[in-house]
């Protein structure tokens, strides 16, 4: 199947699906950059430079680059500058490469609708990650880009998160096991709205595959140093060993921090998304048996 430039999230994601589930966090950080992409290079500069060759070298090892908005905006202007130089040059050079934001951004009418310009047509990316709270509100000003998608937080990897997302509400579901529900049911009709959940929580992410089914997309998170386990990705594995993009970054893009970064990034993103292919054709052939 040929990249078409018209085609949808879902069949862009897909198609990238079917060789590696392996999504590249771009969390960039400028005070952990070497110094060698430092050295003579200002903020900007030194930023989009690190990006363009951790890109460059793991490009057809991925499903999707992530991109933690913070680790830019923290930076100020000198940071969104990098960001945006940062998704132009995806664009232009792998444009069946989707770009999801992790910003967390919930808004609501007005305010979704302004969030969408920024995130959609000013940075350029592809999707971005929501939180549930404000409910449809805040996924409805979305559903007028077909091409894009936004990423509802289901469970989240951090430690604390079970303090409200596991709460347990009186009909006996926990909060997260509702909010996918609610995602499943309600909001995913317009058909480019999915969900978030951590690997560092195994048995919440298989009852988040349970409710949502086989078509669903889920962004798994947590890969590495938040704990996460790469071989607890079967719990997020649809029936078919796809649908679930595996997020990691500080493991790849700083494997090294000396010159020779990109190609110690390269070879991490290899080793990763090669042991997952491995893991979802075991998990197909075993649920074949």
């Amino acid at each position: 199947m040929a990249y078409n430039q018209d085609m949808s999230f879902v069949q862009k994601i897909t198609q990238r699906m079917n060789n590696s589930l392996l999504c590249v966090g771009l969390d960039s950080d400028y005070e952990k950059l070497p110094d060698v992409v430092k050295k003579n290079s200002t903020l900007e500069e030194s930023i989009f430079n690190f990006n363009k060759e951790i890109i460059d070298s793991t490009y057809d090892f991925v499903s999707a680059f992530k991109i933690n908005v913070v680790f830019y905006a923290g930076y100020g202007i000198s940071g969104l500058k990098a960001l945006r130089k940062t998704n132009q040059y995806i664009k232009k050079y792998y444009p069946a490469i989707q770009i999801i934001a992790d910003c967390k951004r919930s808004e609501m009418l007005r305010s979704a609708e302004l969030a969408a310009k920024e995130l959609f047509e000013e940075f350029l990316f592809d999707a971005f990650t929501v939180t549930p709270w404000f409910g449809y509100d805040t996924v409805e000003p979305y559903k007028k880009y077909k091409d894009k998608a936004i990423f509802i937080t289901g469970h989240d990897s951090n430690p604390t998160a079970p303090e409200i997302q596991e709460v347990e509400l009186k009909n006996g579901q926990f909060l997260y096991e509702y909010v996918a529900e609610l995602i499943h049911k309600k909001w995913v009709q317009s058909g480019n709205v999915f969900i978030e959940a951590g690997l560092t929580y195994p048995k919440q992410l298989k009852k988040i595959r349970e409710i949502c089914g086989d078509e669903m997309i889920i962004l798994a998170v947590g890969l590495g140093p938040q704990g996460g386990k790469l071989e607890d990705i079967v719990y997020g594995l649809n029936s078919k060993g796809n649908n679930l993009i595996i997020s990691a970054s500080r493991d790849i893009i700083f494997a090294s921090l000396d010159k020779d970064f990109s190609v110690k990034a390269r070879d991490k993103a290899k080793e990763i998304s090669e042991n997952i292919n491995i893991i979802r054709r075991e998990f197909v052939n075993s649920s074949l048996l």
